[in-house]
């Protein structure tokens, strides 16, 4: 037999649909950096500007779209000024985006999210969702001009599974605003939380501590059939809005039940691993 087996499937052409991105300064501090998730693909732009003869002139063919050898796009729409066309000098920087790498992964990038640690504190790191329940923060290797992981965290067990009215599964990823924890939408109604160590903490071994489960429907909050979740900011401690509905219903009964869902907001008490 010439030809490999594939025990799922064989990928004839790689993904091309961008289904989620971020900016964050991933490659270096103070870096412009777009990572972009393509199915199972990751990949990551620097954004850089380049000079131009002239800022005024129609964008041609050759122009609007390079050689994808180059590894290079000019976004001619995108400005670093809002100076009126006829007042810009002839010599004027445009954004162009420049690959750093591409990288495919062992499954669908369900969700991306930017691990921001501060301009004093050194490069971003990216945390990305796989389904049914697993996430992993990466980091860039400078050394490789690679990526790194540095954990895998996994919540595929018996005893987190549960059947609820909403069984679709989102593996949602939120990050705290200050940089303090990130959560995982599983199984409609839990979260897994990961603790981040505090920026500037040299004593720390790692960069995240360990994860902790918190089951909203055991948590005496009154929060049920979960729809979306977001950190906010400006609080001491995480806290989260969350959006839930309490009784399901659906449009054939619009007449009989309005406005089921509600807002609640809980704070993470990181030290417990509770709400």
């Amino acid at each position: 037999m010439r030809d490999p087996v594939y025990t799922y499937c064989r990928e004839i052409l790689p993904p091309s649909v961008v289904e989620h991105a971020t900016s964050l300064s991933f490659t270096r501090p103070g870096a412009c950096n777009l990572a972009l998730a393509r199915g199972n693909l990751l990949e990551v732009y620097e954004v850089g500007l380049v000079m131009k003869k002239s800022d005024d002139e129609v964008p041609s063919a050759e122009y609007e779209y390079r050689d994808a050898g180059a590894e290079e796009f000019d976004l001619p729409m995108i400005r670093e000024d809002q100076t009126a066309p006829g007042q810009r000098s002839k010599n004027t920087k445009q954004p162009q985006l420049h690959l750093i790498g591409r990288w495919s992964l062992h499954g669908k990038i369900m969700d991306l999210r930017a691990v921001q640690r501060g301009k004093a504190q050194g490069v971003d790191r990216l945390l990305l969702s796989f389904a049914e329940a697993k996430m992993s923060l990466v980091a860039f290797d400078a050394d490789t001009q690679s990526i790194a992981t540095e954990s895998i965290h996994y919540y595929e067990h018996d005893a987190l599974k549960q059947r609820t009215f909403n069984d679709g599964q989102t593996c949602d990823l939120r990050t705290d605003p200050e940089g303090r924890c990130a959560a995982l939408r599983l199984y409609d109604d839990q979260l897994a939380v990961l603790p981040f160590a505090a920026p500037g903490d040299l004593t720390a071994a790692k960069p995240y501590a360990d994860s902790f489960v918190v089951n909203l429907r055991d948590a005496g909050i009154g929060v049920r059939n979960v729809r979306d979740f977001v950190f906010l900011s400006g609080y001491l401690e995480p806290t989260l809005a969350l959006l839930h509905e309490q009784d399901p219903t659906w449009p054939g009964r619009a007449e009989e039940a309005v406005d089921t869902c509600s807002v609640t907001i809980v704070s993470l008490d990181l030290g417990r691993n509770s709400v």
